[in-house]
């Protein structure tokens, strides 16, 4: 399970570090393969297992044949496959680096991660406060 905030730098070749607790899991579970791609909520890792279940399994299932073809083309169609490297490194392609900077937080999402630039991710979080709050009060945990 992938899940707590991490704040990392892409270095100067484009890499990006994975935390050391996640990587054993990446290597055993995905063989170091990871798929990135865009979504509406920003940019996500997937391990490719994962990745390839949504795409072969949950996204043909989708009812409405217009947001299926979306899904296809922009959430599959976009996507970019990593490899992580033998110290827990994965080059992270131009088009994603422009949009994150050199400073990101990784963002565990069970079984996946967000990718955010730092201060994108300030700024969700901080908006996200209230959702969290009424959502945490509704669970009665």
């Amino acid at each position: 399970m992938f899940s707590g905030s991490h704040t990392a730098s892409i270095d100067e070749k484009g890499r990006l570090a994975i935390p050391a607790r996640f990587r054993p899991a990446l290597a055993a579970d995905a063989q170091g393969q990871l798929a990135i791609t865009p979504t509406p909520d920003g940019i996500k890792l997937y391990p490719m297992p994962v990745f390839e279940h949504i795409a072969k399994n949950v996204i043909p299932k989708h009812s409405d044949i217009a947001q299926r073809r979306a899904l296809k083309n922009l959430f599959v169609g976009q996507s970019m496959s990593l490899e992580m490297d033998a110290q827990g490194r994965m080059l992270i392609p131009a088009a994603f680096r422009e949009k994150l900077g050199s400073s990101v937080v990784l963002v565990g999402q069970v079984d996946h991660f967000a990718l955010w630039s730092e201060a994108a991710w300030t700024a969700h979080a901080a908006a996200s406060e209230a959702d969290y709050t009424a959502a945490f009060a509704a669970l009665d945990l």
